[in-house]
């Protein structure tokens, strides 16, 4: 999706983590020329969620059925209201070397299936990757320190 407005997007994002390994799920992004999360814009007519379930379709061809998302917060049930967990953190970035950034709201996905098959036109490039594998990658300047840096902290936190 192009972006909606001149200076800031909203986008969701998620760091998938493996169902039976000690792996990451990373796709290489042909615009940024780099490797990161998986994760796309907001539509206008999209609430976070929404957003979520549609980019994980998207980019992974994960189903609602075939994840879910890892909170270790309590919430409180709300009614006459939607409430959904938390991103883990909300993350401002320049979008390449533009001057457009993106407000990102990532999460940490447990998947229920090893097999990810993005939709066609979604980049073509994915797989799993354990920390050295992304480690020896952002040596190789092939991730972002940020991604680096978010990748360290699901590992530690959840692999």
């Amino acid at each position: 999706m192009p972006h909606i407005h001149d200076l800031y997007d909203f986008t969701v994002s998620f760091y998938i983590l493996h169902p039976n390994e000690k792996k990451l799920c990373l796709h290489f992004h042909r615009k940024l020329d780099t490797w990161n999360q998986l994760g796309g814009h907001i539509e206008l007519d999209e609430d976070p969620m929404e957003s979520l379930e549609r980019e994980l379709s998207e980019e992974a061809g994960l189903s609602p059925d075939d994840y879910t998302i890892a909170t270790d917060r309590n919430y409180p049930e709300l009614r006459g209201v939607k409430s959904y967990p938390a991103p883990f953190s909300v993350v401002i970035y320049n979008y390449g070397d533009s001057a457009h950034k993106h407000i990102d709201l990532p999460y940490v996905i447990k998947s229920k299936k090893s097999k990810l098959k993005p939709n066609e036109g979604e980049s073509a490039r994915i797989d799993w990757f354990n920390l050295e594998e992304i480690r020896n990658m952002h040596e190789n300047k092939e991730i972002q320190d940020s991604t680096m840096d978010m990748c360290e902290w699901v590992f530690n936190k959840y692999v």
